[in-house]
């Protein structure tokens, strides 16, 4: 991790976009290839946008900005047709269908929503009617990516979510997701709770996360769920929903119920982690108390101890014209294996990684 104090201060401009103004032309250089790689460009393009602050950047990095936004937009409207499209499918149908993440925030039409740059449409339907809403995706032509027997049963009794599903029609991969982390991972998440707290959504048929739910599944998916590098962005994510739905107050009573909510989930260990970086890097201004009761509940001083380096090394960009060094290398390392051992129990990750090495031989031959 840097131990420059101003390495991320770049950051603090995708919800200031003013200080961006005060850069030199060496430093949009760095921070638009470094946004680019993160894919934060487009973020930044529309924060400067709305503040009509465009017209002040210097032309050269102008230019970058105005293609990333152009490129976002086109994204996020093939995205939200294909939300379209996939809720047809599915309607009408007598459970309920759920927007996750990024394609949630745009729905709802969040401040994160606008520069996105989605490349799949992540959903979720009871586990009870998972093959209902596949078959009715299937009817429209959307088809799994092929699978053998062993990933079959991967997917259905060990994973939160089905194989990819692809339509010759849309530029997206699709994710059926029954839960939001898997349920045989040693943090599981009982997808009754997030079902019971549905909010309505603007897109016709769709519904989303309670706002706070929406916070606690980004945190759970960084920290728990995700291979972190290069995952800045989850990062950026969760400081504007925190900034909108709890400082902006878009959420009324959002604070007081996110530290118990985080408990009830078993999620209070990565959103200790989410407090702790964005309020690092990103000056997240979050409520004293509400620090306290989640560092209460959070993981103990020996576990941040490793935790905590490892996870800043990692999400730590590493600069555009340098290599990743030994100690990122060595963290990432660690950190991957602290995912796998987290989603599967040893008696399935060892024959699981057994299988998984053996066919990436196979294929290399």
């Amino acid at each position: 991790m840097s131990d420059d104090p101003t390495a991320h201060r770049w950051l603090l401009a995708l919800g200031e976009p003013r200080q961006a103004l005060g850069w030199s032309l060496a430093e949009w250089q760095r921070h638009i290839r470094l946004a680019r790689r993160l894919r934060l460009l487009a973020r930044l393009a529309e924060g400067l946008d709305a503040a009509g602050l465009l017209d002040q950047v210097p032309p050269p990095a102008r230019r970058h900005l105005l293609a990333e936004q152009q490129l976002s937009r086109w994204r996020v409207d093939a995205l939200r047709w294909a939300a379209l499209r996939v809720v047809q499918a599915l309607e009408p149908k007598a459970y309920p269908c759920v927007l996750l993440k990024g394609a949630a925030y745009v729905a709802q039409g969040l401040p994160i929503g606008r520069g996105r740059l989605p490349s799949d449409l992540d959903i979720l339907v009871p586990k009870a009617h998972l093959d209902d809403a596949q078959v009715s995706l299937a009817k429209t032509g959307w088809d799994e990516l092929p699978t053998d027997a062993y990933d079959q049963r991967y997917y259905r009794e060990w994973s939160h979510e089905l194989p990819p599903m692809r339509h010759p029609h849309h530029a997206y991969e699709l994710d059926l997701h029954h839960n939001i982390l898997p349920p045989v991972a040693r943090t599981s998440v009982d997808a009754g709770l997030l079902l019971s707290r549905l909010q309505p959504s603007p897109w016709p048929g769709w519904q989303v996360l309670h706002p706070v739910d929406q916070l606690l599944h980004s945190a759970a998916h960084l920290f728990l769920d995700a291979e972190p590098r290069e995952r800045l962005r989850d990062l950026a994510d969760m400081d504007q929903l925190m900034r909108h739905f709890g400082v902006a107050g878009a959420c009324p009573g959002f604070w007081d119920e996110l530290p118990p909510r985080a408990a009830q989930l078993g999620l209070a260990e990565p959103l200790a982690l989410a407090l702790h970086f964005t309020a690092r890097w990103f000056d997240t201004p979050v409520p004293e108390p509400v620090r306290r009761r989640v560092a209460a509940s959070g993981p103990g001083a020996l576990r941040r101890a490793w935790l905590v380096p490892l996870f800043g090394a990692v999400l730590d960009p590493t600069d555009p014209d340098r290599m990743p060094g030994l100690p990122q290398e060595a963290a990432a390392t660690l950190l991957l294996a602290r995912y796998h051992l987290t989603r599967l129990p040893l008696r399935l990750l060892l024959p699981h990684l057994w299988r998984k090495w053996r066919k990436a031989g196979d294929q290399t031959l």
